[in-house]
C-alpha cells in the first residue's frame, strides 16, 4: 500500500527529516552495492543458505555478497537472463583497503539497526545476520589477501576475469598508507566489540590493537603525510575511540589534532581544500567530544564561522572562494561542508539559528542539484520499518518525508543505483546546476555513507523508537600506550603476517606482531 502524503507540505525540512533521508539513502545504497552489484569478488552464496529462510538467496540472481569491493564501475543495472548487477565491462578491479574497511564498518553498524527487527520483520532482521556473517568473511579475506609480505594492507588488483572463486590478486602499489591501516583497525575492532562472544573476536580485537600500536609508534612518520591523509587517520582514530574508549587512542587523538591545527594554520586550505577543511571541523568537534580539550572546540568554531561566511542566503548555497563564473563542487565539498554545519548546529550551537540554512542547503545541494543519482523508495505502509517502535499502528506511522523527498526519482524508474556522483557544477549566471556523468566510485561513496551512518544512526534509531534497546559498546580502558616515535625506519617495526593461512574459511585471523 502506498501513502501519497498530506495535501499541504511545508517548504522547509526538519532536522529529523534530513537525518532520516540521508540515513535511509545510505543504508539502502549499501545494501544495493554489497549484496546486488557484483562489483567485486563475490562470496559463495552457499555460506548464507542457513542464515535466513526469509530471503530466497539460493534462487535470486540479485544476491551476490561481496568479499571485497572494486574501485569503480558504472552504476547502471544490467538485467538479463544470465546476469543481474552493475555492468561488468565497466569494472575497474583495483581494491583499496580503506574502501573495503569502510564498507565492512558500514555493514557492522547497520547490523545493529536490523537486529531490532527480530520477531517483527524477519526479512529485515535477516540483513542483520547476513551482514554479520559477511563482515566476518570479509575481515578474514582482507587479512589473508590484502596485505603485503611485511603485513601491512596495500592496494591490490584482480587480474582474473572471474569475479568469483578464481581470483588472482597482485600488488597494485606496494607503498602502504597509514589511513588504510587506521580504518582497518576500526573495522576489526567494531566486529569484536559488537560480537564479543564470537570465537574470532578476541583475535580481531588483538589485531586492531596491534594496528593502533603501529600508529602510535610511528606517529612522527604520520606527520610527514599530507593534511588530507592525516585528517583521514584522525577521523579513523576518533571513530575507533568512540567504539573502544581506548586510552592510547585518546592520547593519539590529542597529538594528531594538535598537529593538524598547526598545519592548518600554515596555508589557506579554504581555497584549495575546502572539503578537507570541512572534514577537519568535523574532526575537531569529535576530538573535543572525546577529550574535552577546549582549544579543539575553539578551533572548530573558528572554521565553522569561516564556512558559514561562504553561505549565500539568497542563492541558498555556499560559494567557494573563486572568481570563476562556474563553480565546481566535488561530492566531498558538499557532504563534508553540510555535515560540518549540521554537526556544529546540533553539538555546539545553543539555538536553532542554523535550522533554515541547513534545510535550504540540503534541498538545493542534495535534492535538486543532481549530486545523487536517485533515491530509494520509502518503506510501504505494510512495512514495520514505516512505524515508530515497529508497531504497525497508524498513530505511529512515519511520513514518507522521513525517508525521501517526494520529488526524487527512484532506482527502479531510472535503472541506476542510488550513489553520489563525482561532482556538480554551478552556473552563477543561470543559477542552476549540472551534474557530472554518473559513475560509481567506491571510495567516495563508502566514505560519505560511513560518515552519515556514524553521525546519524543514533538519531534515526531514536526517532524510530529503537535506541533504548541498542547494543552498548564495551568500555576497554586496559590498553597502554607505547610511544616509540624515535624510530625512523617504518620497515624495522612492522606488524607482520603469519603465512600459514590463506583462506577465508579460517576460524581465526593471522597473528600480527611487532618486531
Amino acid at each position: 500500500m502506498r501513502y501519497i502524503g498530506p495535501f499541504f507540505r511545508m517548504n522547509k525540512l526538519s532536522p529529523k527529516e534530513i537525518t532520516g533521508q540521508l540515513f535511509h539513502l545510505s543504508k539502502e545504497a549499501l545494501r544495493t552495492i554489497v549484496l546486488e552489484s557484483k562489483c567485486g569478488i563475490v562470496d559463495s552464496i552457499k555460506r548464507y543458505k542457513k542464515t535466513s529462510s526469509n530471503i530466497d538467496i539460493t534462487t535470486s540472481g540479485n544476491f551476490s555478497p561481496l568479499l571485497c569491493l572494486y574501485r569503480k564501475s558504472s552504476p547502471n543495472y544490467i538485467h538479463s537472463k544470465n546476469y543481474n548487477g552493475f555492468d561488468e565491462e565497466s569494472f575497474k578491479k583495483d581494491i583499496y583497503p580503506i574502501t573495503n574497511a569502510l564498507m565492512t564498518t558500514n555493514m557492522l553498524n547497520l547490523s545493529t539497526y536490523y537486529s531490532k527487527f527480530k520477531d517483527t520483520d524477519e526479512k529485515l532482521f535477516a540483513y542483520s545476520e547476513i551482514y554479520k556473517k559477511l563482515a566476518r568473511e570479509q575481515l578474514n579475506f582482507y587479512s589473508s589477501n590484502l596485505r603485503n609480505t611485511e603485513g601491512v594492507f596495500v592496494e591490490k588488483r584482480n587480474l582474473s576475469e572471474n569475479n568469483y572463486k578464481e581470483f588472482n590478486l597482485t600488488n597494485k602499489n606496494n607503498k602502504f598508507k597509514f589511513s588504510d591501516q587506521a580504518f582497518m583497525m576500526v573495522a576489526y575492532n567494531l566486529y569484536a566489540t559488537l560480537f564479543n562472544e564470537d570465537d574470532i573476536s578476541k583475535d580481531f580485537r588483538r589485531f586492531s590493537e596491534e594496528i593502533l600500536q603501529v600508529l602510535i609508534e610511528f606517529k612522527n612518520k604520520i606527520y610527514e603525510n599530507s593534511f588530507e591523509e592525516i585528517s583521514k587517520i584522525l577521523l579513523a582514530v576518533n571513530i575507533y575511540y568512540s567504539n573502544s574508549l581506548n586510552e592510547g587512542a585518546k592520547i593519539l587523538i590529542v597529538d594528531l589534532t594538535d598537529y593538524l591545527i598547526n598545519k592548518f594554520d600554515e596555508k589557506d586550505y579554504y581555497v584549495d581544500s575546502l572539503d578537507y577543511s570541512s572534514l577537519f571541523a568535523i574532526n575537531l568537534m569529535l576530538s573535543f567530544k572525546h577529550t574535552q580539550m577546549i582549544t579543539f572546540k575553539e578551533k572548530s568554531q573558528e572554521i565553522i564561522n569561516k564556512l558559514i561566511s561562504l553561505y549565500d542566503e539568497d542563492k541558498e548555497i555556499f560559494l567557494k572562494l573563486s572568481g570563476k563564473k562556474e563553480v565546481k563542487y566535488s561530492a566531498f565539498d558538499i557532504t563534508f561542508y553540510f555535515l560540518a554545519i549540521y554537526l556544529y548546529s546540533t553539538e555546539l550551537s545553543e539555538d536553532d539559528e542554523y535550522k533554515d540554512m541547513i534545510s535550504s542547503l540540503y534541498k538545493r545541494l542534495f535534492i535538486n542539484s543532481g549530486l545523487i543519482t536517485c533515491w530509494p523508495e520509502a518503506p510501504t505502509l505494510d512495512d514495520a520499518e514505516r512505524y515508530r517502535a515497529l508497531t504497525l499502528k497508524a498513530a505511529d506511522m512515519l511520513e514518507e518525508s522521513f525517508f525521501k523527498a517526494s520529488t526524487t526519482s527512484t532506482p527502479n524508474s531510472l535503472g541506476v543505483a542510488p550513489i553520489f556522483n563525482k561532482s556538480i557544477t554551478y552556473s552563477k549566471k543561470r543559477d542552476e546546476f549540472s551534474a557530472s556523468s554518473s559513475s560509481f566510485n567506491s571510495f567516495r561513496n563508502m566514505f560519505i555513507t560511513n560518515l552519515i551512518i556514524y553521525l546519524f544512526k543514533d538519531s534515526f534509531m531514536r526517532e524510530m523508537g529503537l535506541l533504548p534497546e541498542d547494543l552498548e559498546l564495551n568500555n576497554n580502558n586496559d590498553n597502554s600506550i607505547n610511544d616509540n616515535s624515535n624510530s625512523d625506519n617504518i620497515n624495522e617495526k612492522n606488524y607482520k603476517r603469519d603465512e600459514t593461512t590463506e583462506s577465508t574459511e579460517n576460524s581465526g585471523i593471522e597473528t600480527l606482531c611487532l618486531d
